[in-house]
């Protein structure tokens, strides 16, 4: 605290103050009742009269007198309102010196400190939550493209299953007494190649028809998934290919017993043979595509379920980057004007928000030093607002 702060609280001044203050007060206050006294006489007498040319007169006295009351009561009051001032200001000033909320003190500048540094941590929490996101989107496509491509991969199993499904039952269809040789060699012979398993060209040749994602290595992602899938496919293969080759070969020998007696009846009597040929073998071909149906709705369901499994632990599995310490923060949008046709904008948004609603009187509080402004062009260059919402009044003030 310096020499003149002290010198301000002493014990004297205060005493001082104390002593002056009630004889100042006490003669201002006579003076305000003369005064009030006065001036009550003549507003009473223009509120009974009428105002004429004397009573305006005494008026103009009167408020020249009061004028001048008023000024030497000031004078009278001064000494003692500003030690009160000086004692207020001395107060002030030593809490001034501390208030965070004041600029150049410690605390203000500690506080700007720890904003610029709270804006930093919050800087690279963002920076850190953007490549963590970053990451996770590119493992979840990366999720998603292994899994199509999964999808892919079965869909074309099955087309090269079904191709040599339709094929034996191409070759079992069109059995003829002339052909059985050669379609009983045929088929023995894929028997012996199915046995071995899928054709190693195949899988080779195995590769997606999908739409490759942006960085991602599709040849590594086929390369697993082959992998993966190549027991399951190699299995299924000789399953139902096998199954399907070994039901036509077991009934060969019966369709050519059929196909002899067919040969050697009547027509009236081939026609039922093969009638009934042809009548057990759309059971079979129906009971055999209901199974794969079934199968192939299975192993769908399945592959949802799976996917949908994956598509949660992804979801459970994505953990947000936490720094170790993070200052309490509270973020508020600052407007800040790139150049002054922004405030424009920021008018009409306030405009259509809250001014709209506001009265007359808010509105001119509000605008005041605008308002202010226009009559000064008015009265000084003759500049006036043309619009029908606004009217020009004169005011008129006697001197």
């Amino acid at each position: 605290m310096n020499n003149n702060e002290l010198s301000i609280i002493r014990p004297e001044n205060m005493k001082e103050i104390v002593m002056a203050a009630p004889g100042s007060y006490e003669v201002n206050r006579k003076s305000r009742d003369n005064c009030v006294s006065f001036g009550q006489n003549i507003l009473t007498a223009i509120q009974q009269q009428g105002m004429n040319d004397d009573l305006d007169k005494q008026a103009a006295v009167f408020i020249e007198k009061a004028r001048r009351t008023v000024k030497v009561m000031n004078e009278r009051r001064s000494p003692v309102t500003k030690l009160f001032d000086q004692v207020r200001t001395a107060f002030t000033t030593i809490e001034n010196e501390i208030d965070p909320s004041k600029s150049g003190t410690i605390g203000y500048q500690l506080q700007q400190l720890r904003n610029q540094y709270a804006a930093k941590k919050r800087a690279e929490e963002e920076q850190r939550r953007r490549e963590a996101l970053a990451r996770q989107q590119a493992e979840e496509t990366a999720r998603k493209f292994r899994m199509d491509v999964e999808d892919d991969f079965k869909q074309q199993f099955q087309q090269l299953v079904n191709a040599s499904l339709n094929k034996i039952s191409e070759l079992d269809n069109n059995l003829t007494l002339d052909n059985y040789d050669g379609t009983l060699s045929t088929l023995k012979a894929m028997k012996e190649n199915v046995g071995k398993g899928i054709p190693s060209t195949w899988m080779e040749k195995l590769h997606t028809t999908l739409r490759i994602p942006m960085g991602v290595k599709a040849a590594e992602v086929e390369k697993e998934i082959k992998e993966k899938l190549a027991k399951q496919f190699n299995d299924q293969y000789i399953a139902e290919v096998g199954d399907t080759l070994e039901y036509t070969l077991d009934r060969l020998p019966s369709k050519l017993a059929n196909l002899e007696r067919i040969a050697k009846a009547n027509a009236e009597e081939a026609a039922r043979i093969k009638a009934e040929m042809e009548a057990r073998q759309k059971a079979e071909a129906e009971r055999i595509e209901k199974e794969r149906a079934a199968r192939e709705a299975e192993a769908k369901a399945k592959a949802e379920m799976d996917k949908q499994t994956a598509e949660m632990t992804s979801l459970f599995n994505q953990q947000a980057t936490v720094s170790d310490y993070q200052p309490k923060t509270k973020v508020t949008k600052k407007i800040q004007l790139l150049n002054p046709e922004g405030i424009m904008p920021i008018i009409s948004l306030w405009w259509s928000k809250e001014g709209c609603t506001l009265s007359v009187e808010e509105l001119a509080k509000t605008f005041k030093k605008q308002i202010t402004f226009c009559e000064k062009l008015a009265n000084k260059d003759g500049v006036f607002v043309n619009d029908e919402s606004v009217e020009y009044v004169d005011e008129v003030k006697a001197k």
